[in-house]
């Protein structure tokens, strides 16, 4: 039962009490996601679950789902289990972040750029 493999992830240590008082209240209010993406109409509900038997980088993960076809979760999981002992790796390079202000009409940009 769904209360069942909560109480499971729990004990295993994947979800902790505030996680899963957020997935027993029904999901997102409509005032968080008006804070989260402009033009905000509504919201919508799809079925969570979770992908079990992943390892990656030597660390077993459940990996949280959010899809409509029911035979993806399933084929994760097996393709995760297959995968065992060694599981899969994964990297990432540094976050680069840029970003740029266009600033017009300043009468002294020397002044502007040293106050910045």
């Amino acid at each position: 039962s769904i209360p069942e493999r909560r109480e499971a992830l729990g004990k295993a240590g994947f979800l902790n009490a505030e996680t899963k008082a957020e997935l027993e209240s029904g999901g997102l209010t409509l005032e968080t996601a008006g804070r989260m993406i402009e033009n905000v109409v509504g919201t919508f509900s799809m079925p969570m679950g979770v992908s079990l038997n992943l390892t990656v980088n030597g660390r077993d993960v459940v990996v949280p789902m959010v899809v409509e076809e029911p035979s993806v979760v399933a084929a994760v999981s097996n393709v995760a289990r297959l995968a065992r002992p060694e599981g899969f790796s994964s990297s990432s390079d540094a976050p680069v972040m840029i970003g740029q202000i266009h600033i017009r009409n300043v009468p002294d940009i020397s002044a502007a750029k040293r106050r910045l």
